[in-house]
């Protein structure tokens, strides 16, 4: 093991088969959007958009280990690592997250990157069984041809998705709220930990841009 690497792994849930490992993806705001806390869409110099996420990545060793092994990642915002923890804490019965997301340059073919999530609670499967393990998680990466809406929006051009990987578990309340209590303890304690910092740089460049204006309208 590489005595310099240091894992951004938060929480992670493994079987025989199967891995769900959530990541700490987190990036501040801007000193302009400093309330924010986190970054949200903001530019950074190079022209690429900056976003504040909880990673997700999933291993299915169904078939071995190493190459043999599936692996696919999908991200989600802090805010809806807490919102699906809190329908486990509320006791919701059903309930069903959904993502889907196109994003990058398009390749030569016109295709760009696909993620697809789906976090879903269900007392009984499809031959209505009650379920052992009523969590279920499944992760798609894949490519589709982006389209742009009238809004400025990007979507996915209906029926152009191709599917590259694949990987689903089942998880009790417990196994899925051990996951989310630890990435939200984590997104509080890292909000404590860069908060001060940045709220302080942007006040001294608020006071000292108000003295600057005072400057010169005294002058």
């Amino acid at each position: 093991m590489n005595e310099n690497y240091i894992s951004n792994q938060i929480a992670v849930y493994k079987n025989s088969k199967t891995l769900i490992e959530f990541q700490d993806k987190l990036k501040t705001a801007s000193v302009e959007s400093y309330a924010h806390i986190h970054a949200d869409g903001e530019r950074t110099e190079d022209g690429r958009k900056k976003h504040s996420l909880i990673g997700i990545l999933m291993k299915d060793y169904s078939n071995g280990t190493g190459d043999k092994a599936v692996t696919v990642t999908a991200n989600i915002s802090p805010e809806e690592a807490k919102f699906i923890l809190s329908r486990i804490t509320a006791g919701f019965q059903e309930y069903t997250f959904q993502q889907e997301k196109i994003f990058g340059n398009p390749d030569e073919h016109g295709y760009a990157a696909v993620t697809k999530l789906r976090i879903l609670r269900a007392t009984r499967d499809n031959k209505g069984n009650e379920r052992k393990m009523p969590w279920y998680v499944e992760v798609e990466n894949g490519k589709g041809i982006p389209l742009k809406n009238a809004a400025g929006g990007t979507y996915m051009k209906p029926k152009s998705f191709v599917s590259t990987g694949k990987v689903y578990a089942n998880l009790t309340d417990l196994d899925l709220f051990k996951l989310l209590s630890r990435v939200s303890s984590y997104v509080d304690s890292w909000e404590l930990a860069v908060a001060p910092y940045l709220i302080k740089t942007a006040k001294q460049a608020i006071t000292e841009r108000q003295n600057a204006q005072g400057q010169t309208n005294a002058a």
